[in-house]
Formats: C-alpha cells, structure tokens, sequence
C-alpha cells in the first residue's frame, strides 16, 4: 500500500486521537497534579495502593489526586478506596478523553507498568515508576521472545525521572535487560518497596479475626500463571492444581488453613467448598496485606517470594513442572539456590510446613532486601513529591560511551539485513554503545527474527505508530504530494518532533542511521532527531518509484536534502540517488555492503528445511530428491516483487529446457506479493514439472550449496548480497546488465548478458558451453575497506552532533 493510502486508511479507521495532540501541546501542567495508574488501571494495589495511601496524609494535601481506572474495575477500586479510608480521590476512565488530557496536565505522574504507547512524556513532568517486582523471570533484552514487545516498558522506564529499586539483584537485572546502564539517564532511588512496608509493622490481627482464621495457623499458595491458551490446557492445569489441593488438605493439622490465590483469569475454575483446610484467599483482602498475616508462603516462580521475605517466614517451593516452564521463558537464579525449602512434588510440600527451616538468611536479605527498612512509602513520597532529600539515590548518566541508533526495518531474511548484520559483525562494538531499532508492527509475528541480533548490541523497539490527527493527515498528503506550504509543511514537521519526543525523548543519541532507507514514517522521523542523522540507499529509488510506487519522491528528496549522510552501497546508484532523487552530492558518499561469508558457509552446511510459514510446489522430501539427483540446478533467490524479474527467467528457462529436459529451475523468496501469480504462471508452462517455486524459508544457503548456476533477473539492484553468498559458495553466477550488478559483475569479472529474456537464455546457454565460471573475491579485503569507512562515518556524524549540542 503507498503512503498516501496508509494515511487515509489511518484517518478512516478512527484508531487516532486527535485530541491527545491538541492536549498534548495546548494543555499547560498543573504542578499539584498527581495521575497514577496501576497495571493498565485495571487494578489498585501493591506499590499504588501503598503510595496513594500515603498521599492522603496531611503533607500532600494541595495535591490532586487523580486515579487512572478500567471501567471493568471500577466498583472495585472504589469499595477498596473505602475500605481504606481513602477520599479525595478523583476517577478518569483509562483510555477516554478525560484520561488523556489528565495524561497532558499531570504535573507528577506515577505508574507500575508503563502508560499506553501513544502517550508522550512533556518537558517539565516528573514520572515516577516503581516497576511491579523483583525478576526471577528472564525480561527484555534477555527473554528472546519478549525482545518484540518491550518497546513500550522500555521507553516508559528511559522517560522515567525516578525508578524504584528495593534491592541489589533487581537493579542489575532491570539495568541489563533495559540497558538502562547505557540509556537511562534518571535518578534510581535505592528504597523499600512501598507495598513491602507492612512486613515490617505489626499486622493487622482484626482482619484475621473477622475472617473468621483467629488463631489460625495461615499458609498461603500463590501458582505463578502459565499463559494457558485453550481449553485443554485450562482443564490439565486445574486438575493438576485440584490433586496437589486434594493432597494436601488431607496432610493438614485441624488448626492449619491454606488460603490460595490464583490468577484473576482463573477465578471461579476451582471450587474450595469440599475442602477441610483450603480456602480461596478472601477477596476483600489487599495481596499484601493478606501476605503479612500469613505464617509460610508456597509458591513456584511467583517473584512475591522476594516481597514476602521481608517478614523473616518461611518460603516453600513447589515447581512441579519446572524444567518445562524454564525452557519457555528462563530464569535468572536457579530456585535450589535460596534458603528456602524446594520441591517438585507434592507430597513433600506439607512436610516442609511442620518442619524447621525454609526462612530467609542474612545474606539473602542484603542480595535481595538490600534496601527494604519499613518507610519506602513515606521516603519516596517526600523525595518526589515534597522534594525532600531523604531518599538513598543514585544518578544514572550512562557507561561513557556514545549511544548510535540504527533502524534495521523488519529484520526479516532479506538482502539488506545480511548486510546488516554482516556491518555489525566488522564493526569495533566497543568503542560506540549501539542500538537496533525495529517497529512493533513489522515484526509482532516473527518473534523467531529476534534470534539474529547480535548480543552485543541493544535494542530499541518502536511500540506505537503515529499519533495520527486529521489536520496533520490533510498536512501530510498536501506535502507527500509535492506541493509547497509553509503552513503544511510546519505542521508535519511539528508532528514528526512529536513523535520522536514520544519514542526517544529521554535518551540521548549521537547519532541515528536510517540503515533499512524505506519506510516514510522512520524517514521523516529520523530527519527531526537532534543528533547526526546518516540514512542508507540499497537501491535504485528513482526506479523503485517507476516500478512499484513504494517510495515518495518529494519526501526522499527532502530526506537527501536534510540527512547529514547518505550512503549508497554501490556506484551503480549514485547517479540516480543525485540526479533521480535530487540528493546533495555533498553529503553521498559509497560504502560497498559488507559480507558474512563465515556465516554463509556455516548456514549452507546445515540440513535444509522447511517451516511453518513456507510454502512451496514440491515436499521437503521431493526437493531433497531434486537437489541429490542428475542433471543441473539453476537457483535464484529474491523477493517476489516485479523488480526482480521472474517471469522472464520462467520463460527462459522454459526454452533452455527444451533442449536440456534433465535441468531444474529453483526460485526461493523471503517476502512479495507475486508468489501465488508466479506459481500459477509456472504450471502453465511445458518445464513445469521442472520448476520448484519456494515461499519463505529460514536458510536457504543448504540449497543454494547444491545448485550449479545462480541466476539474477532484476531490473534493477543496489548491490545484491545474493550474488555474495552465491560467490561465497563457489556457485557460477549470471546476471542481468542492471544498476547494481553491473559494478559489482564487472568489478570480478562475472558474466553479465542483456537486461531481457533473451539475455538470460544466453546465460544459460554459455553455462552450458562452460564458459561461466564461480567468481575470485577476496571478501576480508571488501570487509576491512567497508567497515573502515562505516567507522569514520559514524565519528564524523557524532561530531556533527557534538558541534550541534555545544
């Protein structure tokens, strides 16, 4: 879809808020504001509830204290508000207008999560974040799979002015795992949790007594949740909760109670009716407040256990299914290493009650409680809010390396991210702090894309698109048009300034490389950075636009004006970069693309297979079949998008055939819309049964390994990394006399025939004469030269940004 059309869809679908940017720049704030929101305002509890009530005392009385609420909890939240005498409190519905333009005029605001992807932190607001836990859990840039989705917890703690770490081991791990050593650049503030207070007082005895457990001896049970996702897994997951129940309410003493807590999304699935000793925890009862009464905690790898042992009871785990749940997810330390009593089954659990031990040692308080001492409420409100300095704190200004920003797109196997990540391979990671950036959007359903990143380097997910209004639409479309307005043209950019306040606002970069070059919205959002800004060209845009309508011309034109960078990966197009586009000559320069050809190798010698995703006319087993069998393998592997040509390489190959009925054509692709269109065309011709078409394949080097010829029908190319790997494997190559390969074909003296069908059947036919031979290129040379200049262009560009900033 082009640009143009995204927009209108954008303004169609009314999934935009128009009036958050009017909010947003109009609202002034109010400095007695206080909004606080807990997960999501789907709940008023833990950290949250301790803070409010401390709020309501009489020091904070000329706050305003506003409450971010779910409309599906919020007779709940009320009767909780009453329950602890709680008033004063102001409602805004989480979401609605009313919570938006509170968002905006909230001069403190305070959350346990992180506030919607939309929202953007103004100059001048105070965000205070306490986080909901200490990780046992791997999180964010350690948890692969979750890599997709922090973008949103990322930028809420980088915007945060004061973050809460009670303790030692949570600080390190929130640090590495959000990279907050490199990014983030507020103030940690080195208390107790809020919510971990009431360990540390007296509990309530007449809460106890009006739940009917005096003199109760209290155990409680809280299983972590699993992430069930069907039925079937509902059923097996509470029938193995009911047996271990079953079990254990016969192993309990008379005056023994065990109150279990169980994830809101299961209540009501198990009914405690029937027990003697088992009870669900009581409703009415804040978590932590219930925990304080309790006398033994079990649990699995709930991280409450860290809350729970600033009361000095015992913690027994019970983690039945443990080795299953770690290869899903991961956890930091191993359960069997704490003091704390360990099992996985259930008979030993009860057991443990009646005997000694199990109970927190002195070193695992000064790891895990470091900083726990009974007033964390209280300091922190007078810290924030009261601008007392009472608080142990420490400032984060990074690890004294610069941070660079790259935009790879979305990461999928294609062409441009093998030569990125190929750049990142060559590249000193030492000497800068770098950081991919991809969007939530394009990558959601490819989790296993995560997998490539190398470890040494951050990531910067973008959670959110743009926030969207009608006049910056109209503004937009105006502008993407080609036509001249101070007017348009001011807005759009206000917009676009806007949008990197919301994603980076809080971090400091010295530089942003637009390495992927598609993409209007990173286009434009880049060009308003503060820092240096480089944007890569892969290919030629001029044809880009002739052929499919992907780009903009006036918005690439502007980029080629403004970038202080742009960099071609190959001589073949800068010509049209310059005079296609209008770029500033002044500012192009040409770094070949670099190439992983250890990788290639080491790929190519795996066994090929098929995924879930891919589609292709023939069996893995009819495939493998192919390749081991007589007579020649043709290969070539692109997107199938009409750039590349496969229509004309079909019908060339449909005439060699003719005379060589014993040859195979192999056509692989990652991404395109031509696929279905490009099978249907293949079954029509005589060579069909020797024609495999394949769509999607994670590693299609063990089959590029096998074939004999690689054959490159594209119109036009930056410079194809495919014609690299195929090198690398010392597979003939023939291409068409198209930007981008001709440079390169000439360059290594490869065999280059006529941009046309007829061209490439000659290809073909001087394979067969033998007269194409695998091409001699010396890619640790290619590597050492390209990295180099990519080196000194990323210290130039972090100059510019020095100068710009002093």
């Amino acid at each position: 879809m082009s640009f143009l059309g995204k927009v209108k869809n954008k303004l169609k679908s009314g999934s935009w808020y128009p009036f958050y940017n009017s909010f947003y720049e109009r609202n002034s704030l109010d400095p007695h504001m206080i909004l606080l929101e807990s997960r999501s305002g789907k709940a008023l509890e833990s950290n949250i509830l301790s803070l409010l009530k401390e709020l309501c005392k009489e020091p904070y009385h000329k706050f305003t204290l506003v409450l971010s609420v779910h409309k599906s909890v919020e007779n709940e939240i009320k009767e909780k508000l009453h329950k602890n005498s709680i008033q004063g409190v102001h409602f805004v519905r989480t979401g609605s207008v009313a919570y938006y333009r509170a968002l905006s005029r909230a001069g403190y605001l305070v959350n346990d999560s992180s506030f919607p992807g939309r929202f953007i932190k103004k100059d001048g607001q105070i965000y205070l974040n306490t986080w909901h836990g200490t990780p046992l859990k791997k999180m964010g840039r350690d948890n692969r799979p979750e890599m997709v989705t922090m973008g949103n917890v990322l930028r809420n703690l980088l915007d945060s002015d004061y973050l809460v770490f009670p303790n030692r081991f949570m600080e390190e791990k929130m640090s590495g795992a959000y990279m907050l050593d490199k990014l983030y650049r507020g103030t940690v503030l080195h208390e107790g949790y809020p919510r971990n207070d009431i360990f540390r007082h007296k509990p309530d005895s007449a809460l106890k007594e009006r739940a009917g457990l005096r003199d109760k001896f209290l155990i409680t049970y809280f299983p972590t949740y699993r992430g069930i996702f069907n039925q079937v897994e509902q059923q097996e997951y509470m029938q193995t909760l009911s047996d271990s129940l079953s079990l254990w309410d016969q192993q309990l003493n008379d005056n023994e109670i065990l109150l279990v807590k169980l994830h809101p999304f299961l209540h009501g699935s198990e009914n405690f009716d029937h027990y003697r000793h088992i009870r669900a925890f009581p409703s009415d009862w804040d978590t932590y407040e219930g925990l304080s009464l309790c006398d033994t905690l079990i649990t699995d790898y709930s991280s409450v256990f860290y809350d729970y042992a600033n009361s000095g009871k015992k913690i027994i785990f019970y983690a039945y299914d443990r080795l299953e749940y770690e290869s899903t997810r991961g956890m930091y330390e191993n359960l069997e290493s704490y003091p704390f009593h360990y099992t996985e089954k259930a008979e030993d659990v009860i057991p443990f009650v009646h005997q000694n031990g199990g109970t927190p040692t002195d070193a695992f308080m000064e790891t895990y409680a470091t900083y726990e001492d009974g007033h964390g409420a209280e300091k922190i409100c007078r810290q924030v809010f009261l601008g007392e300095n009472c608080c142990r704190t420490r400032t984060y200004c990074g690890n004294g390396k610069q941070n660079i920003l790259l935009y790879g797109g979305d990461l999928d196997q294609n062409g441009i991210t093998s030569a990125l990540y190929a750049m990142l391979h060559e590249l000193d990671l030492d000497k800068y702090n770098y950081f991919l950036s991809f969007r939530l959007i394009s990558v959601k359903e490819h989790p296993e894309r995560m997998n490539r990143i190398p470890e040494h380097v951050g990531i910067y997910p973008l959670a959110s698109e743009m926030n969207m209004d009608i006049l910056t639409g109209l503004a937009l479309m105006y502008k993407m048009r080609g036509k001249n307005s101070s007017l348009a043209d001011r807005r759009v950019h206000t917009a676009y300034r806007r949008e990197w306040q919301k994603h980076f606002g809080s971090t400091e970069f010295s530089a942003v490389v637009h390495y992927n070059g598609y993409e209007a919205y990173i286009t434009s959002l880049f060009e308003e950075s503060p820092c240096g800004r480089v944007i890569w060209v892969h290919n030629d845009m001029a044809d880009e636009i002739r052929t499919k309508g992907n780009q903009n011309l006036p918005l690439l034109h502007e980029a080629y004006q403004t970038y202080d960078h742009i960099v071609t990966v190959s001589n073949d197009i800068l010509d049209s970069t310059i005079h296609g586009i209008g770029a500033d000559p002044a500012r192009v320069m040409v770094i070949n693309n670099c190439h992983d050809h250890q990788t290639v190798l080491k790929r190519s010698l795996e066994s090929f297979s098929f995924q879930e995703t891919t589609r292709s006319t023939v069996s893995p087993e009819k495939l493998s079949q192919i390749l081991n069998g007589q007579g020649h393998k043709f290969i070539s592997i692109g997107r199938y998008s009409p750039e590349k040509g496969h229509t004309r390489l079909l019908n060339a190959f449909n005439t060699y055939w003719t005379s060589h009925p014993d040859t195979w054509l192999i056509l692989i692709g990652g991404v395109g819309t031509l696929y279905d269109e490009e099978v249907s065309y293949a079954r029509s011709l005589a060579a069909a049964d020797h024609i495999v078409l394949i769509y999607s394949m994670q590693n299609p080097m063990p089959v590029l390994r096998c074939c004999d010829l690689f054959l490159l029908s594209s119109f036009y190319e930056g410079r194809p990394i495919v014609l690299m790997e195929a090198a690398t494997l010392g597979i003939p190559v023939v291409t068409c006399d198209v930007n981008g390969c001709h440079g390169f074909m000439t360059e290594y003296h490869g065999t280059l025939v006529e941009s046309s069908e007829e061209g490439i059947l000659q290809g073909m036919n001087l394979f067969a004469e033998g007269k194409v031979l695998p091409l001699q290129v010396d890619f640790d040379q290619i590597n050492a030269v390209s990295s180099s200049l990519t080196e000194q262009l990323f210290s130039d560009t972090v100059r510019i940004s020095h100068h710009e900033r002093t």
